[in-house]
Parts: C-alpha cells; structure tokens; sequence
C-alpha cells in the first residue's frame, strides 16, 4: 500500500523536474500561439483591402509559423519574425530570422498573383544580398524567368542575377524551413473562417509538438531517476544474498520503462493543460497557473489516479482499497501543488523550491490521509458526543449482523457488476489511450461519458465544441 502511495510524489517529482527541463518548448509553443493570432489580426485588419493585395502580408506570417513550428520540431535555438510585426511595417527587410539576440538572415517576401510579377518586385537594388522568398507554387516559373533575364542581357541583369542568387522556394536557414507556402494558401488567409482555421492547426500541432518532444525528454528523467533508485536498491540486495544480478538487471529494466512511462505521461498531460488553458483562458492565465505548477500538479493526479484504476480493473485491489489510494492522491497532490507554490516563493530558486514545498506539502497531505480526521480536543460538540456513544454502541453491536450480511451481498453483487462491466471499462480506457494518442478531444470525452454512464452519471458536455461554446458564454460554472 506504502509503495503504491508514493507513486503521487513520484509523478510529481518528475512531472517539476521535467516541465522545467523543456519549459524552453512552452515558450516557443507559446511563441506559435501568438504567430497564429498575429495571423489572424493580420487578416481582419486587412479585410477590407482586395485579397491579391492582403495576401502578401498574410504570406509572411505564414512563412514564418511554419518555420517557428519546424524550429521546434527541431529544437533549434533559430525563430523567425516579421518585420511589422516589430513595428517596422516600411523596413525594406520583410522577414528576419533570429538566434539569441542576433539577426542571422534577412528576407525579402513578395507573392504576387504571377510568377512574372513576383520575380520583377523581388529583384530591386534596395533589396542587396538579401534572401528572396515567393511562393513555392511559382518558384520553377521565377528561376526559369531569372536565368531567361539573365542570358538576354537586360539593363536589370546584376539585379537578376542576385536574385537568382538568393532566390528561396521556402523560408529555410541551418536545416530549418518552413517547407513553403502557395499563393492559395496566402490567399485563402484572407478569409476570416480558413484563417481561424489555419490558426487553430498552428496551435494544435504546436502543442502537440510540445507535449511529444517534453514527454520525451521528461521520460528518459524518469527513467535514469527510477533505473538510480532500482540500481542502489540491487546493489544492497546482492550484497546481503537476497537476489543475484539478473534479476537486479531485470528489475532495473522494468523500474526504467515504468518511469519512462510516468515522466511521459506526466509532462505531456501538464503540457496539454498548460496549452488547453493558454487557448481558453489566454496567455496571462496561463502563465499564471504555470508558475503555480498546477498543471503538473493535475498531471501527477492523473497518473497515479490512472495507475490505481488500472490496479482496480486487473483485480490486483479491491475498491475499498482503490478508493483509499484515489482519496490519497487527491489529498497529497492537492497539498503539493498548494506548498509548492508556496515553498517556490519562499525559495525562488527554479524547481528547489517547488519541490522542496511540494514534498512538505506531500508528508503533510499523506498525514492528514493517514490520520483520517483532524483532531478537535475535548470541545464541548466530542463531549456531546462521548455521551451518546453508549447508545449507538448498543445500536451498533445489534447491526453488525445486518451489516456483515449485507456486505457479503455485496461482495457478490459488485463481483458479478464487475465482470459484467470489464470489457465496458476496458474499451473505454482504449478510447482514452487513443485519444491521446491523436489528441482528439471528442473521443476522450466520449470515453469518460462511456466511464460516468457505468456509475449512472452523465458529463455536463458531450464534445469539445459544447465545453468551448459554455467556455465563451456569460454562464456560470458549477461544480
């Protein structure tokens, strides 16, 4: 039971020190979060301007998300931004490409509606040694024109050859690119409805990234913490004759992949909260709850209420013992969370402070748990009740046989619910794992609704779109 209940201090333990191992990846999918709405502001405020015309600045927001969302697919330290989006809309430059505090190339966008027409507005003096970038649709038709231009010897030929030059089909620098943009593309972005929708695959494919890049990083946290702890543990085994080396090695194995396997989870799911709450609640919000460590506070919960569950369906524990070890993660994930948070301001060094309070606020939590009750003294309400406690003791001693009849009734009906209910909570908890997996929202809520239907309860929303809809409205969230 002691081994199953540190399990919530063990998820939250990796779950700190994993989140502030990639916190780099939150910030740049924070970054493509305001790429996205910067491309949708983009598009209203210039809705009323003709679409061939709107499209261009459009196509450089577009260039540049998807080179911030390869970047971080890639971990690189390169990000891209537009120049009027640093308040330069006249700067000859359109596009910089930035590392650190460095600018290490400048480009210069055009997408016109023919290949001709991009490739005579790119080719300018004024645009000397820079990168040249057009829609991929049109890039064979330019460098064809280019090298055309070039061989008949026009007065623009220097012009032409440093466009040649420095012609791009794709925003690309040191191995990342943004793998190009087509003039329909930039063109559909003028669109309020497409546009939103581009948006919002910005969003889900760099929250996705984050959560799978993280979760990676977190677990091989997790594994080297749990391969540390099985390899001492082994080592004082073999050496007072209670287990040989395979064994130890083996164990090792299994302890690594479990905590491989908890580090993911943990930091993905935190990931996630952190990205759901960021489209939801807004950048501040989100900020806000991640400084508090919340998420992975939600994220340790998760896991160790899912290991519990999982304990549950393989008949490994009981319910009256599942019950206790949920019970127990609720109270000690609770009181981690609350003095973390106060123990990373008591000790603003990152990560010792929060894990330092969250661990007080685990054995406190655990205690609690462990106590059942708080202690109230001899208040004048336990002296009441030292007074009746004659007459319900009597009242008890008579219902005990009724009680100990109707819980091996029970017993019985609650084996035979289960085994009627295995192979329902079995495919719920694939669609759950599936879910995840593709990050599809409505499928893990239809499998929570297929869990709560179990138990005669209903989810308050049946899809994402119902959560988001209440989410936006003026009413009131109950509990």
């Amino acid at each position: 039971m002691q081994g199953k209940k540190t399990n919530s201090f063990d998820s939250l333990s990796v779950g700190l020190l994993g989140n502030a191992a990639t916190q780099r990846y939150t910030d740049r999918a924070r970054g493509l979060f305001e790429d996205a709405e910067h491309l949708v502001s983009l598009s209203d405020k210039w809705k009323n301007v003709a679409s061939d015309k709107a499209q261009g600045h459009l196509f450089e927001q577009l260039e540049v998300s998807k080179f911030n969302l390869d970047a971080l697919k890639k971990d690189s330290d390169l990000f891209a931004k537009t120049t009027a989006s640093m308040g330069k809309p006249t700067d000859p430059v359109d596009i910089v490409i930035i590392k650190g505090q460095k600018t290490v190339r400048e480009i210069q966008a055009k997408s016109c509606n023919t290949a001709a027409r991009s490739t005579f507005s790119l080719s300018q003096k004024k645009y000397e040694e820079m990168a040249r970038l057009a829609p991929s649709d049109q890039a064979e038709r330019i460098e064809a024109l280019l090298k055309k231009r070039i061989e008949a010897g026009t007065l623009k030929k220097e012009d032409y050859e440093q466009t040649l030059r420095n012609f791009q089909n794709s925003l690309n620098h040191d191995g990342i690119e943004s793998k190009g943009t087509v003039y329909q593309e930039a063109l559909d972005a003028t669109n309020a409805k497409k546009v939103n929708e581009m948006a919002d695959n910005i969003k889900f494919d760099a929250s996705l990234t984050d959560m799978h890049e993280s979760g990676k990083k977190s677990g091989n946290i997790g594994a080297s913490i749990s391969a540390g702890v099985a390899a001492v543990s082994g080592i004082h085994q073999i050496y007072n004759d209670e287990a040989n080396i395979g064994e130890v090695v083996a164990n090792v194995s299994v302890e690594a992949a479990k905590g491989y396997a908890t580090g993911y989870a943990c930091t993905a799911i935190s990931k996630g909260i952190t990205h759901s709450t960021t489209h939801v609640l807004g950048h501040a919000t989100s900020k806000v709850l991640t400084r508090s460590n919340a998420p992975v506070a939600i994220a340790a919960g998760v896991v160790t209420t899912g290991k519990s569950m999982l304990s549950y369906m393989q008949g490994d524990i009981d319910s009256e013992q599942l019950l206790s070890e949920i019970s127990h993660t609720a109270i000690t994930c609770t009181s981690s969370f609350y003095y973390g948070a106060v123990g990373q301001v008591v000790i603003p060094i990152p990560v010792v402070g929060a894990l330092i309070g969250s661990g007080v606020g685990y054995f406190i939590g655990n205690m609690l748990h462990q106590s059942s009750l708080i202690a109230l003294g001899d208040s004048q309400v336990v002296k009441v009740a030292k007074e009746r406690r004659k007459a319900i003791e009597a009242m008890c001693l008579t219902m005990i046989p009724i009680i100990q009849k109707n819980r091996e009734e029970l017993e019985q009906n609650l084996d035979k619910h289960f085994s009627d209910r295995k192979e329902i909570f079995s495919e719920a908890f694939n669609m759950l794992d599936m879910a995840l997996g593709e990050w599809n929202p409505d499928t893990f809520v239809s499998g929570l609704e297929n869990i709560n239907n179990q138990f005669g309860a209903t989810l308050q929303f049946k899809n994402f779109d119902e959560f988001d809809t209440f989410m936006n409205s003026d009413e009131v969230f109950q509990f």
